[in-house]
């Protein structure tokens, strides 16, 4: 069992501050490494590689990071990840040389780990080897993301206790660094079949690709990714047999600022969510890859930053299951609102127990039950009193001596006394 156990470590060592009047090149670089196997007294994972992909996928879409400054290696063991450092230190030496006034290299690690260090096929590779090798990249910004069981023993190598998830900002000016948690050194990480990968990295991509912008300025800053992803994490972790992370942290920085780890606007593309559209919203590609879990509040747009393509996306709101499926192209931000989507019927099923049975009714976007017909004496002796009991209805038609529901749904109500809707 694996998942979602995080570990954020912020290394900023940065040079002298440039004129604002002056152009500040940034070169950022990414090493991402995902292995499914720790070794023999190990359950092999299976989505550990997949996570791997889809930050990288983000960073490259998203976040700046160009196809030849990625290296993404996976189910490697030890020597291939300190190989894969060594490509790290060859790259921002070159990005020097070449004229980047800044540097950013980001590490992520997605696989097995104890309270002592990374288990890469049965080797493993300690927390105070990771911290130097961290340490001797020529790079005026490090982070490091870990998504491994006990990972939050990594930010206790220096004294750090267990607190309550907080981040500070970080950006231009900050020097130090920074080690988050979203585990204890003795708690596991989880990986989901539903969501084909782990919990904390699904919702940390969510958030970069939009769902943490929570000042609505196309930017996403690391302080919005961790927050957003703390927060789902937490929240679809706390009834799992894992049972929930919780955050540590030990931090030791000086500055001011705050670091955008992802542009909206860099992609051609985009996903509109207009402000009535409500709901829990899961957003699948044309393989059917979940790319974006969130919960959209009305009254507020929030834009996702998606590559060209079909998608279908998937709503949850008041028990009720609405889809639609869309096509975003390039150059266009495709808006998404409450009537592109149609409601999903419950499947049918029988009662055990009974000669015959009754098919469970659809729900409407909005939560009610949907009934096309009502017959009734009055609302209480009525067909909908016996198909959904005191659930919220609603009726295409309606007839008897006075009908009564929630909403008639644009239809037709004939009562000899009266309708009550």
């Amino acid at each position: 069992m694996r998942a979602p156990v995080l570990v954020l470590l912020l290394s900023l060592l940065v040079a002298p501050p440039v004129l604002a009047a002056e152009a500040v090149a940034v070169r950022r670089l990414a090493l991402l490494v995902g292995v499914n196997d720790g070794g023999p007294e190990r359950v092999k994972l299976r989505y550990a590689d997949t996570d791997a992909r889809a930050f990288s996928q983000v960073l490259s879409e998203l976040g700046g990071v160009l196809p030849q400054d990625r290296v993404l290696l996976t189910d490697v063991d030890r020597a291939g990840v300190l190989s894969g450092f060594e490509r790290m230190r060859q790259l921002a030496e070159g990005a020097r040389t070449s004229g980047a006034r800044r540097v950013e290299v980001l590490l992520y690690y997605s696989g097995h780990s104890d309270d002592e260090g990374l288990l890469l096929k049965g080797q493993r590779m300690d927390y105070g080897e990771l911290r130097r090798a961290l340490q001797g990249l020529p790079a005026d910004v490090r982070i490091a993301v870990l998504d491994s069981c006990a990972s939050g023993a990594f930010a206790r190598r220096k004294g750090g206790v267990a607190r309550p998830a907080f981040l500070v900002d970080s950006g231009i000016q900050v020097k130090g660094h920074a080690i988050l948690t979203s585990s204890s050194a003795d708690e596991a990480s989880q990986e989901s079949d539903r969501l084909g990968g782990s919990f904390f990295t699904h919702h940390l991509v969510s958030g970069l690709r939009g769902a943490a912008d929570v000042t609505h300025d196309g930017r996403v800053t690391l302080t919005e990714a961790y927050q957003f992803a703390f927060h789902e994490t937490l929240a679809r972790t706390e009834r799992t047999q894992g049972g929930a992370q919780h955050p540590n942290y030990d931090i030791e920085l000086a500055g001011t600022g705050d670091l955008v780890m992802t542009d909206l606007r860099a992609t051609t593309a985009g996903l509109l969510l207009t402000e009535p559209l409500e709901g829990r919203l899961y957003v699948r590609d044309a393989v059917g890859t979940l790319v974006v879990e969130v919960q959209k509040v009305s009254g507020r747009s929030t834009e996702l930053g998606l590559a060209p393509g079909a998608y279908r996306a998937r709503r949850e709101l008041g028990g009720g299951v609405s889809e639609t499926a869309f096509t975003l192209k390039e150059g266009v931000r495709t808006p998404l609102s409450p009537g592109d989507f149609m409601s999903v019927g419950s499947e049918a099923t029988v009662m055990r127990g009974g000669a015959g049975g009754m098919a469970m009714p659809a729900m409407t976007p909005g939560g009610r039950v949907r009934l096309p017909v009502n017959v009734s004496l009055i609302p209480a002796v009525s067909t909908n009193q016996l198909r959904a009991g005191d659930a919220p209805v609603e009726n295409v038609f309606a007839v008897g001596a006075i009908n009564g529901g929630t909403a008639l749904g644009g239809g037709l109500a004939l009562g000899l006394l009266g309708n009550v809707y």
